[in-house]
């Protein structure tokens, strides 16, 4: 299953869903509509994605998704991506390729053969640091731990489904994972700006949620 959190994409939502369809052909595509006031739904149902709705906030619509995933019959994985066009359809088969190595596989910015165009030095750095950190807690080198593209085995989403904080979802998730027992593998990603709309990556809240993030890594640490 592809799933593709969403919330005020009507302008992009369609595209990327089209793309997931193409990029791997039979796999159901679902949109999780989430806090939106435009008609994300029904673009994203007129591009052939089914579309279910959650509470507002990118961490419930998750949520949502994954245990919508458990209720479906033969779920072999779930790879998740934004809705934004940030994330390419055309890697979703070399995620899901490497699944065979691993429970998780992120797809990175910063693994080899992975970029970020246009990204400004100073979330490269916070990014980094955010890596640096996780991987001192987890023992795992980590990198692009703030990619939301990700590929997960059922027995992941089973996990995710039962224990998943939904108010954060970055590095202190990968850590949760890690501590949990399963293998993480990254896979390199050019990863280009959103395509329109507004990222919570700016400014102060930025700031305030890597803040957010790192202590919540500190508590998986401590648990």
């Amino acid at each position: 299953m592809i799933l593709i959190p969403a919330s005020n994409e009507a302008p992009r939502v369609g595209v990327v869903v089209q793309a997931a369809l193409s990029s791997m052909p039979g796999v159901p595509v679902v949109v999780v509509v989430n806090g939106c006031t435009d008609d994300t739904a029904s673009v994203a149902q007129a591009a052939g994605a089914q579309v279910i709705h959650s509470a507002p906030g990118y961490g419930r619509a998750l949520l949502a998704g994954y245990r919508f995933a458990l209720a479906q019959d033969n779920l072999g994985f779930l790879v998740q991506l934004d809705a934004d066009g940030q994330h390419k359809a055309q890697d979703i088969p070399r995620l899901v390729a490497a699944l065979a190595q691993a429970d998780v596989v992120i797809g990175s910015r910063f693994a080899s053969g992975g970029s970020a165009s246009h990204w400004p030095r100073r979330r490269r750095w916070t990014t980094a640091s955010m890596g640096v950190a996780t991987s001192m807690v987890t023992g795992v080198h980590l990198q692009d731990v703030s990619s939301g593209f990700q590929a997960f085995t059922p027995n992941v989403v089973d996990f995710l489904a039962c224990d998943f904080p939904v108010e954060l979802t970055d590095a202190n998730v990968l850590a949760r994972l890690v501590r949990a027992g399963f293998v993480l593998k990254e896979v390199g990603v050019n990863m280009p700006d959103r395509e329109g709309g507004l990222s919570m990556h700016g400014g102060w809240k930025s700031a305030i949620y890597t803040v957010k993030t790192l202590l919540a890594l500190m508590m998986e640490y401590r648990r």
